[in-house]
C-alpha cells in the first residue's frame, strides 16, 4: 500500500466515524447533551484540582481555634460527669 492509499482509508474512517457519532447525536439529543456536560465538569474538577494543589495546612489561628473547641468539649464532659443527671442533661456534649 502506498502513502495516498493509506491516507484515502483514513479519511474514509474517520469521515465514517463522524457520521456514525453524527447519528447517535440525532438519535439522542438529551443524553449526548448529558454525556458531553459530565465530561466538562470532570475535566474541569481535573484541571482545578492540578492548579491549585493540595490544600494549605491550618493557619496558627485555625489550629489554637480547634484547640480551644476541643477544650471546651473535654471541659463540658467533665463537668457533666460529676453533676446529677436532671443537670446533666441540659448540658449534652
Amino acid at each position: 500500500m502506498n502513502t495516498e492509499q493509506l491516507k484515502s482509508q483514513a479519511t474514509k474512517s474517520v469521515a465514517s466515524a463522524q457520521e456514525k457519532t453524527a447519528g447517535v447525536v440525532c438519535d439522542y439529543p438529551m443524553s449526548s447533551v448529558l454525556v458531553v456536560f459530565g465530561i466538562g465538569i470532570l475535566a474541569g474538577v481535573a484541571l482545578g484540582s492540578l492548579v491549585l494543589g493540595p490544600p494549605a495546612p491550618p493557619t496558627l489561628g485555625r489550629r489554637t481555634e480547634l484547640a480551644a473547641e476541643q477544650l471546651g468539649r473535654q471541659m463540658l464532659g467533665a463537668i457533666a460527669g460529676v453533676l446529677p443527671a436532671s443537670l446533666a442533661k441540659h448540658i449534652a456534649v
